[in-house]
């Protein structure tokens, strides 16, 4: 993986924050455009941002590692899942901002 600076990171990470949410609103507009938006909210953490859901409630849609742009499935609310090698699902840097690690429900799970 090619090193990028903080500032790039960022910035890919709320690009990828961005596309997330255009990518659930298109999907709601196609398949449910009976129902209220779904919203993504951003909690910024130590280590982590955390993409938190909201619709009818709030559920963990996913983290990603803030030192390296990394993108995690959720363990729990509080905490991303980081044990093995399968833990990184793609990086908010990769060429297609790492939309290929998310769907309308969350990151997805890693291929065996």
């Amino acid at each position: 993986m090619l090193e990028r600076s903080q500032e790039e990171i960022e910035y890919a990470f709320e690009t990828f924050a961005a596309a997330v949410q255009d990518m659930l609103d298109e999907h709601r507009a196609q398949y449910f455009s009976n129902l209220p938006p779904v919203k993504i909210a951003v909690s910024p953490g130590r280590k982590y941002w955390k993409l938190i859901r909201i619709d009818n409630g709030e559920s963990v849609f996913g983290f990603v590692r803030k030192s390296d742009g990394a993108i995690l499935k959720a363990a729990n609310w509080n905490t991303p899942f980081v044990k093995g090698p399968s833990a990184v699902r793609g990086y908010v840097t990769d060429p297609n901002n790492g939309m290929s690690s998310v769907t309308p429900y969350g990151v997805v799970y890693a291929n065996r």
